[in-house]
């Protein structure tokens, strides 16, 4: 117990670091538009660590007699951030409740911790590819998106997610990349990986909106 109450202590320690950024959101005033993305940047970036350390240092104290409430918590979990399939196509199709993140300033793995754990807890047989594909489409309008230009989206954190369950290595010779944006007013992002050569299945279903 008094390891646990030292790693609590902690995360309360991360947990105050995390509200100070909020203070300084609220307290101050007439700041420029850079200044303000940047405290919001900070803030995300270091509330979305606490909850990856919360994650992993919390659940190794879970009783092992907790297993089914463990269970209903990792569904409700994938009920908030999103859910994975293998598609009648053999695809491999991950859906995340949310945008890619902004990372001109910082950014987290917290998207990469969500979809390493939607495969972790995923219980059919997920494809394997030797080269692929990975296309990532969000779903969002000229109001409700989170970066407007492409080499601010935080994407990079997902082939390392994948890397050693879908596909062997995550190099240029290995996957290929590409971001595609449909308007919606639901926010949401979807994640296809797939064989190289279906890349133009995808791409005449993307564009007859069947995707």
């Amino acid at each position: 117990m008094e390891q646990f109450n030292k790693e609590l202590n902690d995360l309360q320690t991360d947990n105050i670091k995390v509200l100070q950024h909020l203070s300084r959101m609220i307290m101050t005033e007439k700041e420029g538009c850079a200044v303000t993305a940047k405290r919001i940047d900070n803030y995300l970036c270091d509330l979305e660590n606490l909850c990856i350390k919360s994650r992993v240092m919390l659940e190794k104290y879970r009783p092992t007699t907790a297993a089914s409430i463990s269970n209903e918590v990792n569904e409700l979990i994938c009920d908030i951030c999103g859910e994975l399939e293998v598609t009648r196509e053999g695809w491999l199709h991950i859906r995340l409740n949310t945008l890619l993140p902004n990372c001109k300033y910082r950014i987290s793995n917290y998207i990469g911790d969500t979809i390493s754990r939607l495969i972790l807890n995923y219980d059919g047989e997920l494809p394997y590819f030797e080269k692929a594909f990975m296309a990532i489409v969000e779903f969002c309008n000229y109001e409700n998106h989170k970066a407007l230009d492409n080499d601010n989206k935080g994407w990079k954190m997902i082939p390392n997610a994948i890397k050693g369950s879908v596909i062997e290595d995550d190099s240029q010779f290995v996957l290929s990349v590409g971001l595609f944006t449909k308007i919606s007013e639901n926010v949401y992002c979807d994640i296809y990986i797939m064989p190289p050569e279906d890349g133009s299945i995808f791409m005449g279903m993307l564009e007859s909106d069947y995707i």
